[in-house]
């Protein structure tokens, strides 16, 4: 009788803390959820800030699109000088960079000497053989023959390197298609891009825009006086005077008779330090009218900032208010 007594007087408090544990049990699976919902939502607000931030980058980036196109529109040298120097605003926390660059300061792929591109080449190309069969092969594609020339390369020497596809035989219609060229490399296209244009159709370049590798390769060109002529045009320009005379003769392969027509508009738009957007366009000039076409950004902004750097000094630009 006491043996059972006491299992009866002892099976509630079994029971009480079953119930406990259970109850212990059910606060730490709410505070789970609790701790879900909680990061859930976090990760939710952070993707709802991140989406309105880059929103706000890619409408800062538009505008610079409208700043340069108000450039182009000011009378005679009102605007900006178009060779592709860095112009810079901020729009709230903000920081918008244009680069307008007149595409007749290019080379055009089409058109361009075999001994400019090869001048071109030349800094990133130390190699003469290596420089001689790219350009050749950048000639075989954009001719219609299929004959080899001296050093070039055509369908059956792209089969032999293991390439679906030969030469175009043709102008070439995209700058990307560079990139399928034989002998040509990720690197070395990227570094070429920004001297490269297929708008002019000429064998000519204008002096008074060209990038600091374009006015390199013309023959008689040093780093010094090079230099030295960019800054003198920029300094004409702002002050409204006429542009001075390239400082060396290049008479064969320069002219500024073609300026003014196709542009090429290339802006970053950072926010909050972390946030970016690229876009680029072109700007084609018939009559008053201006014709807007996009065009892929570049990979990088700051790539390109680190190219140009490499080759000239670029002077700061003091911010213009359209």
């Amino acid at each position: 009788m006491r043996c059972g007594a006491v299992s009866r007087k002892h099976r509630p408090r079994r029971s009480r803390g079953i119930v406990l544990v259970t109850v212990l049990w059910v606060l730490v699976l709410l505070g789970l959820m609790a701790t879900n919902l909680s990061l859930g939502s976090r990760s939710f607000s952070r993707q709802v800030f991140n989406a309105e931030q880059g929103t706000q980058a890619r409408l800062a980036a538009d505008a610079g699109i409208s700043w340069a196109l108000w450039s182009l529109q000011q009378p005679g040298q009102a605007g900006w000088l178009a060779d592709g120097g860095a112009r810079q605003m901020q729009l709230d926390d903000t920081d918008v960079t244009v680069r307008l660059q007149d595409e007749s300061g290019k080379l055009d792929l089409n058109a361009a000497p075999s001994e400019l591109l090869d001048a071109l080449l030349q800094p990133w190309l130390a190699d003469s053989r290596q420089r001689a069969a790219l350009v050749a092969a950048i000639e075989d594609w954009r001719d219609s023959d299929d004959l080899v020339r001296l050093n070039g390369a055509e369908a059956e020497a792209y089969e032999q390197a293991g390439r679906i596809t030969g030469p175009g035989n043709r102008p070439f219609e995209r700058l990307s298609e560079l990139q399928g060229v034989l002998g040509m490399t990720p690197a070395l296209y990227q570094a070429l891009l920004p001297s490269l244009t297929l708008a002019t159709r000429s064998r000519t370049v204008n002096p008074q825009v060209a990038p600091h590798a374009v006015l390199m390769a013309l023959p008689g060109a040093s780093d010094g006086v090079v230099r030295g002529y960019i800054r003198q045009r920029r300094e004409a320009w702002q002050e409204g005077l006429p542009q001075p005379e390239l400082p060396f003769d290049a008479s064969p392969y320069v002219s500024d008779r073609r300026g003014g027509v196709h542009y090429r508009v290339d802006i970053q738009a950072r926010r909050a330090g972390r946030i970016t957007s690229y876009r680029a366009v072109a700007l084609t000039r018939r009559g008053a009218q201006l014709q807007l076409e996009s065009l892929p950004a570049l990979a990088s902004f700051n790539a390109l900032d680190a190219l140009m750097s490499a080759h000239t000094e670029q002077p700061k630009e003091e911010d213009v208010q359209p």
